[in-house]
């Protein structure tokens, strides 16, 4: 009996199932040649969908699963879309990465049938603005080839902007078009808060074009708010930083010379962050790990990082920082970072004994 039930629901599931997959987008098992061979049928001429995917990408699997299936889906695609799909780590899918550099998952290509790229989309998105945002990289005028185009006829802010910030929400470098904006707008336009919000968050740390605004860092404050601008700054740097910190540069292709996170450190610090807030003690943190100086990294934690809030989740990565280096240290140096731990232990022993005095006056 049992064994019946079990088929009988193992069959509900198939059965249940079998139309949504039949609706949803059908994904082809083609390699890319054969994908544009097949979407250059002048019977059935076709665009190319190229799903790139990675095995670790929970977004990428919850498009798989919550979206593709969808009948509105395979309505919109089906008849338009030669679809495939190629995990970016693995065979034929490395060399797509590297073909048209994907960096970012899920991302999502339109490609005519020669493999040239229209457009692309990245990020997970519901059913309908999925589709919404497919029909957009489809129309020429706002398409990536199409919006070049017009920036390159005529290069304005106003046709410039547009062309950067596709660039940059689908996971492409929009630098060199900001930088040709700011060199050549009116101070009303580059210095507005919607150019310089993208500049900001584009820019690399420390690059040409980076420097070259930050001569100009009063205004910008101005524009936008020091507070705001300080912190897309920091953001910019703070991964590499505790990359450098924690000594795994090699892992994520990430290399900083001592002179090189000096200059990071000393420019940070000139931006007045909270130094209540353990991830503003990032970069100082690094230089002392790049110079390789364990004893002033101890005693700059010792002077500065001793009494910052332990429920700080930065506070709990920079402490692990230290105790990491603990495998390589002296016996004195252990000793130290040792003394560090005590004396936090005791400021928030006190803190605690407040608390529960507190406590017992409640009665």
């Amino acid at each position: 009996m049992k064994s019946f039930i079990l088929f009988t629901l193992l069959a509900a599931g198939v059965f249940w199932n079998a139309p949504v997959i039949a609706q949803g987008i059908k994904f082809e098992n083609l390699t890319m040649s054969q994908a544009m061979a097949k979407a250059s049928d002048p019977g059935a001429p076709r665009l190319i969908f190229l799903d790139c995917y990675t095995s670790w990408c929970m977004p990428c699997l919850e498009m798989a699963k919550e979206v593709f299936p969808q009948k509105e889906c395979g309505d919109f695609f089906n008849p338009r879309f030669v679809s495939v799909k190629f995990d970016m780590e693995k065979g034929e899918g490395a060399a797509l990465r590297k073909k048209y550099d994907v960096n970012v998952y899920p991302t999502f290509l339109i490609l005519d049938s020669k493999g040239e790229e229209i457009n692309r989309i990245v990020g997970k998105s519901e059913t309908a603005e999925f589709i919404e945002k497919v029909k957009a990289a489809m129309d020429p005028n706002t398409s990536m080839a199409g919006m070049k185009a017009t920036y390159e006829k005529k290069k304005s802010m106003m046709n410039g902007y547009p062309y950067a910030k596709a660039l940059f929400d689908n996971g492409r470098d929009p630098s060199s078009i900001l930088e040709e904006l700011y060199d050549s707008s009116m101070d009303f336009e580059r210095f507005s808060f919607t150019y310089l919000d993208l500049a900001l968050r584009a820019v690399k740390f420390g690059s040409p074009f980076f420097r070259k605004m930050m001569l100009e860092k009063a205004r910008i404050d101005q524009a936008v708010g020091a507070e705001m601008v300080n912190q897309i700054i920091f953001d910019k740097i703070r991964k590499d930083m505790y990359i450098v910190a924690t000594e795994t540069g090699a892992k994520y292709n990430i290399h900083y010379t001592p002179e090189e996170v000096e200059n990071v450190a000393y420019t940070m610090a000139l931006l007045k962050q909270d130094s209540q807030k353990p991830e503003s003690h990032m970069c100082k943190i690094a230089l002392y790990v790049v110079r390789k100086d364990l004893d002033g990294m101890i005693d700059y934690y010792k002077r500065y990082m001793w009494n910052l809030s332990p429920t700080e989740a930065f506070k709990v990565i920079t402490d692990g920082i230290l105790t990491s280096k603990a495998a390589g240290a002296t016996d004195v140096q252990k000793e130290a970072i040792r003394e560090y731990f005590r004396m936090a232990s005791r400021s928030f022993e006190r803190e605690a004994k407040q608390y529960q005095s507190k406590a017992e006056i409640i009665k």
